[in-house]
């Protein structure tokens, strides 16, 4: 119990680093460019975002999976390199993928803001290899301290740059995105002098991990693409059906509620390889267990957290976003809404990878991509208002909670019912345990 309350603060510590760089990063934009701009720069994050949990759902999840219960160096070592040899493949694609839509598509790409995606990605996507190998492995071996270490190096380069960019330089937004893959390139480096990444591994590859990683990343790849829509999907047709403005302004309050996820991002990371080991030793109490007292945990703490922040919805979306943007403060308000929803959303869909069953939670994620996507459209067309996006958000997650719940029901014989009582009983557990020291 001492140590998974040390990885829990860990993880913890480490989003909240994550994310406090990745605040002051807006920040720090916002006031140095025009809202067009600083919509070109929201529109390369959201697509890269996008493909990169493409590369994820193919080697990343499948990866912390199965090294969670590996039990020798030689199965650890032919896991992390089928991973590797996967990587290469998908980032390949990828760059053919790309190049191609800039060669055929130009015109459509440079009039709607997108060019700095195209040009710029696929080599952020070589850069981002050995550090995204790095990270997931870390993660399956629950090593969140050194997690903070890379990300630290990451985030914080890149927060360096900003800084001097904004006060000195003055730099055009290219630059900022050259920064950006320096930033990524001298983290990945780190990693490799570490021995973290697992590259040297890649000669232990077999045919019959790739194929195991693949059966299970054919699914977690729909469901990390479904998944990235539901937050990428209303940037993109925002910035598609109305304005780059537009994009701007709704991505302050969508970067706000990053602060209500810190805490279940950190849960999940620390909750998903201890499901995955458990359920490779044929422990399902244990994985209900798990489920229960992380959901109710994670809900419980969100309910006080979406009250303040709520009230105080106006002063954060002035703060980070500047006089320009105090208005969307009202979208981060409905966003506060859907966050009570998204502890029991999250693990329901963790909990489905982490028994093999990554089929369902496609589904599951497919029908709230559906909710989303649908809804944004027939939204923006018929009303042209931020607001009824953001609304759309809240139903595409209560949907999430449904299905997700009926098929844990069934596979896993959950109960519902016994959420709150077991997050109660571990958070007077850890209040207690905090107390005797």
């Amino acid at each position: 119990m001492k140590i998974i309350r040390a990885e829990n603060s860990l993880s913890l510590i480490g989003n909240l680093v994550f994310a406090l760089f990745g605040f002051a990063n807006i920040f720090i934009l916002a006031r140095t460019f025009g809202e067009d701009e600083f919509g070109e720069w929201v529109l390369y994050l959201s697509g890269m975002a996008l493909l990169e949990m493409i590369r994820k759902g193919i080697t990343s999840t499948p990866l912390v999976r199965f090294l969670s219960g590996s039990g020798t160096v030689e199965e650890e070592r032919s896991i992390v390199g089928s991973a590797w040899f996967l990587s290469v493949l998908v980032t390949i694609a990828g760059i053919m993928l790309i190049y191609s839509g800039l060669l055929l598509f130009p015109d459509p790409i440079h009039n709607k803001g997108f060019d700095l995606f195209f040009i710029w990605y696929p080599l952020l996507s070589v850069l981002l290899l050995p550090l995204n190998t790095a990270l997931s492995v870390l993660q399956a071996r629950r090593q969140f301290g050194r997690i903070l270490n890379l990300r630290a190096v990451n985030m914080g380069s890149f927060f360096v740059f900003l800084v001097i960019n904004y006060f000195w330089l003055h730099w055009s937004i290219t630059a900022v995105v050259i920064a950006h893959l320096g930033s990524h390139l001298l983290a990945s480096l780190y990693s490799i002098v570490k021995g973290w990444d697992g590259i040297r591994f890649i000669r232990y590859t077999t045919k019959a991990r790739l194929l195991e990683q693949l059966h299970f990343g054919k699914f977690s790849l729909v469901t990390l693409i479904g998944s990235n829509l539901l937050k990428s999907s209303d940037t993109i047709i925002i910035g598609i059906m109305m304005t780059g403005a537009d994009v701007a302004y709704y991505s302050i309050p969508l970067k706000l509620i990053e602060v209500i996820e810190i805490p279940l991002r950190s849960l999940v990371q620390v909750a998903f390889p201890a499901m995955s080991k458990a359920s490779r030793q044929d422990k399902p109490e244990e994985v209900r267990k798990i489920f229960y007292r992380y959901t109710g945990l994670a809900t419980l703490l969100f309910i006080p957290m979406a009250i303040l922040l709520f009230f105080l919805a106006k002063p954060l979306t002035l703060l980070l976003g500047g006089a320009a943007y105090v208005g969307s403060f009202t979208i981060f308000q409905i966003f506060l809404i859907y966050s009570l929803l998204l502890p029991m959303d999250r693990f329901s869909g963790v909990t489905l990878d982490a028994i093999n069953r990554p089929a369902l939670n496609t589904v599951k994620v497919l029908c709230m991509a559906f909710v989303n996507i649908v809804g944004d459209i027939l939204v923006i067309r018929y009303f042209g208002s931020l607001e009824g996006v953001a609304i759309c958000t809240i139903l595409n997650s209560a949907a999430g909670v449904i299905v997700g719940n009926l098929f844990l029901r069934h596979d896993l014989g959950t109960n519902m019912l016994r959420i709150f009582p077991e997050g109660i009983r571990y958070i007077r557990e850890s209040v207690l345990h905090f107390l005797k020291k």
